[in-house]
């Protein structure tokens, strides 16, 4: 999956599960203090909530960012929903 892609997905509000070194993530959405709010979290681990696409790219587990993962991990690895 192209960074694009994501973004498109995103922008369209699109849930979106994938495996990255044998753990599961997910992007996900909400409001929080009347805020729109794009979560990111290994399954049933710390989330991270940021306010904007740029910004999810940027979240880091294990020293990897959301976008390095993306970037490689293979289409088959991606759900969405």
């Amino acid at each position: 999956m192209t960074i694009e892609e994501l973004e498109q997905l995103v922008k369209t509000g699109r849930e979106i599960e994938f495996s990255f070194k044998n753990k599961r993530y997910s992007i996900t959405y909400g409001f929080i203090e009347n805020e729109y709010v794009i979560s990111f979290c290994e399954f049933y681990k710390e989330t991270t909530e940021v306010k904007d696409f740029n910004s999810l790219l940027k979240v880091s587990r294990n020293g990897t960012t959301v976008k390095e993962m993306i970037e490689s991990v293979s289409d088959k690895d991606i759900e969405i929903f």
